[in-house]
């Protein structure tokens, strides 16, 4: 038997944040296409052939090396495991197309920017449609919409906004012209044209009502946008500038000018953007020793892996909130509890009693 190759998959890959859902709704009112909330299905089984990214309660290393053995010692090959994810996804697809009586599913899950050449090796026959965006707006989504001035969490955000660009260009790369590409900017401004094209990449002719979707039913489901989607009933390009408010606050703008270096200039570039002129239109970057600025650095790493010096710096953002106008005071109240917490971790070393 000929194995699953995912003829009647679409991928649709992007950052989270990236405008995947109004895309998704567009191509749902299509009575060819299912779709659902965000699946995640097929993180689990590709992961677990990797050596990191996954923790488990049974240690995934040593399943990865049971997994091993077996194959190599009763299969034919490591092949055969493909062949099993691909066993596993078109039971769990199919069933839903059949339910459904449509003939192509499109699984919408952006955290799939995580395993695109594992998709294409698994399922070259699929469909892969890859929805940019201008990064700035991602950022000023996910700090409006999740982190919400608290800056200490935006470290679980930080492969959406700095990891997920250069894997995305390195799966564009990869698929060259068997994958389409659509710009949130350009498909806001002209949906219809851009629905024409996509509907021509996936082989279907383009439905009347398509771009308009208050008639399409939203998927089932919490993972889900949480808030943009129900505010239109078709797209418009009306929050295609709002990125630019991260220019209004020191705190803001470096986070921004901060994110756009971590990504780089060269893949920037490949995805359509200008690293200068996202700068020039942010205005100058702030000075990141300013105690009042949270700097993007803590911000993005987890606190776990922060060295001393890094705690410290938390500590004097906090003490310089408390006093605001004395920074000798502000490098005193930070001293003072940076002193008394490695005080305790000292004493939690010895006495083996946690810290508080």
């Amino acid at each position: 038997m000929e194995p699953y190759l995912g003829e009647n998959l679409i991928f649709l890959i992007s950052q989270p944040r990236s405008g995947s859902t109004m895309l998704q709704r567009v191509l749902a009112g299509h009575d060819a296409i299912q779709t659902t909330a965000e699946t995640w299905l097929m993180l689990h089984p590709v992961y677990s052939m990797r050596d990191q990214g996954i923790e488990t309660e049974y240690n995934a290393a040593w399943r990865k090396r049971a997994l091993l053995e077996f194959l190599e010692h009763y299969a034919d090959s490591t092949a055969v495991y493909d062949d099993a994810i691909r066993a596993y996804a078109q039971v769990l697809y199919n069933h839903v197309l059949q339910r459904s009586g449509r003939v192509l599913f499109l699984d919408k899950t952006p955290r799939y920017f995580f395993i695109i050449p594992d998709l294409y090796r698994l399922f070259p026959k699929a469909r892969f449609v890859f929805l940019l965006r201008n990064p700035l707006a991602i950022l000023n989504s996910e700090l409006s919409t999740f982190v919400r001035g608290n800056w200490k969490i935006l470290a679980r955000y930080r492969p959406d906004l700095v990891d997920a660009p250069a894997l995305i260009r390195a799966g564009m790369e990869l698929l060259g012209d068997q994958g389409h590409v659509i710009r949130y900017e350009t498909f806001v401004q002209n949906p219809e044209a851009e629905t024409e094209a996509l509907c021509r990449y996936l082989g279907i002719d383009m439905q009347p009502g398509m771009v308009d979707y208050s008639a399409t039913p939203a998927p089932k489901g919490s993972m889900n946008d949480p808030t943009g989607i129900h505010r239109r009933s078709r797209p418009a390009a009306d929050s295609t500038d709002t990125w630019k408010t991260l220019g209004d606050t020191p705190q803001s703008r470096h986070f921004a000018h901060a994110c756009l270096d971590a990504i780089g200039g060269d893949t920037l570039a490949a995805l359509g953007y200008d690293i200068n002129t996202l700068k020039q239109t942010l205005g100058p970057a702030p000075d990141p020793t300013d105690p009042s600025i949270y700097p993007w650095a803590l911000a993005v790493e987890h606190r776990n892996h922060w060295t001393p010096r890094q705690h410290f710096r938390e500590l004097l953002y906090d003490a310089s909130a408390r006093y605001p106008r004395s920074r000798l005071l502000t490098r005193l109240g930070a001293c003072n509890r940076w002193i008394r917490f490695y005080l305790k971790r000292a004493v939690a070393a010895v006495t083996g009693r946690a810290v508080d």
